[in-house]
């Protein structure tokens, strides 16, 4: 459900942008663990639903927890914890740098969610606020909509499957993933003839035949945006100088 007056689509592309940079470049734990925390907070204050997040992306949740438990198992290094003859399973190193990386790719995930709010074309035209040339913006938007168009579509051809009789999800690992390779090559050429329909309906509208482009909706930012997008970045600028001091290792 959408807001009344939701923040400026700006402040999400301040947030997501000092989130996901400082927490992929980031070493220390600490530091990821409070941008973590940081992230679950901009999430909540932005209006995003935590629990529909968790819901609809239980599965790559899953994905996220089970890197991080290999990771902190093949990672050994430090005091060792869990050992199996000359086996090392467990290590105090292996399982920090397994939260390093599930909280790394947390805060990925969170600081993609603050973009869920927002139509496609909001999100476009704040490209384009960014002195991003109109045609990238709408490329990268057409990419977007690809995602979702290429799940549908295998979705139906396994529904298509189902109706047949035949239940992919009973099938042995080998044999699904060589289901699955023979429902990836129509799915992609079913997108690439949507993308030819798509580009040729803009090539008619003359898209591209200007350098700029105008817009019916017209955005003012209040108070409280510019205090966000203030916020990311003083952030980022003494998260930036505390990493350089040595502050946080």
């Amino acid at each position: 459900m959408r807001m009344a007056r939701l923040p400026d689509p700006l402040c999400a592309f301040a947030l997501a942008a000092y989130l996901s940079l400082f927490a992929i470049f980031a070493q220390s734990l600490r530091l990821v663990a409070a941008l973590l925390v940081l992230s679950l907070l901009s999430v909540s204050l932005m209006g995003v639903s935590l629990s529909r997040v968790m819901r609809q992306l239980r599965r790559l949740w899953q994905v996220i927890l089970t890197i991080a438990i290999l990771q902190s198992c093949f990672s050994a290094s430090g005091v060792i914890w869990i050992r199996v003859g000359s086996v090392t399973l467990l290590t105090s190193g292996g399982v920090e740098k397994g939260l390093l990386v599930f909280c790394r790719l947390s805060i990925l995930v969170l600081s993609g969610a603050l973009f869920t709010l927002y139509r496609p074309g909001e999100l476009i035209r704040t490209l384009i606020r960014l002195k991003l040339p109109y045609e990238i913006a709408y490329m990268v938007s057409a990419g977007l909509r690809f995602v979702p168009m290429m799940g549908e579509e295998l979705r139906d051809s396994l529904t298509a499957l189902a109706l047949r009789g035949v239940s992919v999800e009973e099938m042995k690992l080998r044999r699904r993933i060589k289901v699955y390779l023979y429902l990836l090559l129509p799915m992609i050429a079913g997108c690439l003839h949507k993308a030819g329909r798509l580009a040729m309906a803009m090539e008619m509208r003359g898209f591209g035949a200007y350098p700029r482009r105008t817009s019916y909706v017209t955005y003012t930012m209040r108070r409280s945006d510019y205090g966000i997008v203030c916020a990311a970045a003083l952030l980022a600028l003494l998260t930036g100088a505390a990493i350089l001091s040595g502050f946080i290792r």
